[in-house]
């Protein structure tokens, strides 16, 4: 025989939001939804008195209404009214100005689906259905199933509801974080790859505490797995040593996406970076794939973060000409200050007599170039270049030859 107790009183909590007209419109959202919760709790009660009423004469015949009913109930409770208690909810929170971080923050509307709310909905929806229909193995089976596999699936429901319930909310976080103009001083690249790492650690998480509620001892299993994972870790050393060394530059960003490195034999720029490569593209456009362990042991060039490219060119000249040396000099270097693709933060750009040989001398003109596409630099290149000929050529002196 079940019995029934109700409680037909619910705690009201009242909300004062300071704001003129905002906080009276909140506040009587908030009094509106409070009274439609305790009008339909009061219903609830009313009904469930009077089927209770209408049973009590037929006890064999409760034992069957009452769990199919609960079954029915909840679940059409789950997927048609919590959802739009659940949506009344986050309205309500989106009116109210709670100040959760300092400092004077902007926050945009979040939409339902990428809310607490809205990450809640599913899996408290079909957990509640879980529940719910266990009770058909009950009514079947009430002392083999309720008293043996009952609790444990419980248990193990409400913690993988739980785990899914974070994984979509940490997502929801993520994506919005992601998709905004501020990152609170956090890379990109990093947030993605502490996505990653939260998402595994849920996951692991959940399959420990699932292991726990079904009754393994998972502490016996990891304590035998010990000798076995130590003969894991040295013939998977370097795997794992990928990994770290991924995670490593994850988090110290020697280069990001699309910048172009050297390290060692390796150049190229960086296409995808994962947990255990880096994918390369090579000047050939031949795609290259390098052990995240390289580049651990070998200096890393990254030239794409260089605030400017320094180009040295030694340009032939007869040794009859050697007169008009400084003034071909004097014109270069004024050419070379005047071109604004010059960089002239550190060193001034330089034109001197470098070298002397019998038949013929070395000009040797240096500058700095701006941080550019490689076709814009090799464009600026060959406009210098040719600029430095066209003054020699105005000198009337003609181009030696090192042959």
């Amino acid at each position: 025989m079940l019995s029934f107790g109700f409680k037909t009183t619910l705690p009201f909590v009242f909300i004062q939001v300071n704001g003129g007209s905002g906080a009276t419109n909140m506040n009587v959202a908030g009094n509106n939804l409070a009274e439609n919760i305790r009008d339909s709790w009061n219903s609830m009660v009313e009904t469930a008195t009077y089927v209770k009423q209408l049973l009590d004469p037929y006890p064999n015949l409760k034992e069957v209404v009452i769990p199919v009913s609960t079954t029915l109930t909840s679940t059409l409770i789950a997927w048609v009214v919590m959802p739009k208690i659940l949506r009344k909810f986050h309205k309500y929170a989106m009116q109210t100005p709670v100040s959760v971080f300092p400092g004077n923050i902007s926050w945009d509307p979040v939409p339902y689906d990428e809310s607490f709310w809205g990450a809640l909905e599913d899996p408290v929806r079909y957990l509640v259905t879980f529940i719910a229909f266990t009770q058909f193995g009950v009514m079947v089976a009430p002392k083999t199933i309720a008293s043996q596999y009952l609790e444990p699936a419980w248990r193990g429901a409400v913690i993988l509801s739980f785990v899914w319930f974070l994984h979509r909310w940490k997502t929801n976080v993520f994506a919005r974080t992601l998709s905004g103009q501020i990152l609170f001083g956090i890379d990109r690249e990093k947030l993605l790859t502490l996505d990653k790492i939260s998402s595994i650690g849920l996951i692991l998480i959940g399959m420990v505490a699932l292991a726990e509620a079904c009754g393994v001892a998972v502490q016996s299993i990891v304590t035998v797995g010990g000798i076995g994972g130590v003969a894991t870790a040295f013939a998977a050393k370097d795997i794992l040593g990928n990994v770290f060394s991924g995670l490593s530059m994850h988090f110290s960003k020697p280069f990001s996406i699309g910048d172009t490195i050297k390290a060692g034999p390796v150049e190229g720029q960086v296409m995808e970076m994962g947990l255990t490569t880096t994918s390369l593209l090579s000047d050939e456009k031949f795609p290259v794939i390098v052990p995240n362990s390289f580049f651990s042991s070998e200096v890393i060039v990254n030239k794409s973060r260089a605030e400017y490219r320094a180009i040295v060119t030694k340009i032939p000249i007869p040794i009859e000409y050697l007169s008009k040396i400084p003034l071909i000099s004097n014109d270069v270097k004024s050419m070379l200050r005047s071109n604004v693709k010059v960089f002239l933060g550190t060193d001034v750009p330089y034109c001197f007599l470098s070298c002397i040989e019998s038949s013929i001398v070395e000009l040797s003109l240096g500058y700095n170039l701006k941080q550019m596409p490689k076709d814009e630099l090799y464009s600026a290149q060959q406009d210098i270049l040719l600029q430095t000929v066209h003054i020699i050529k105005n000198h009337g002196v003609p181009l030696g030859t090192t042959l």
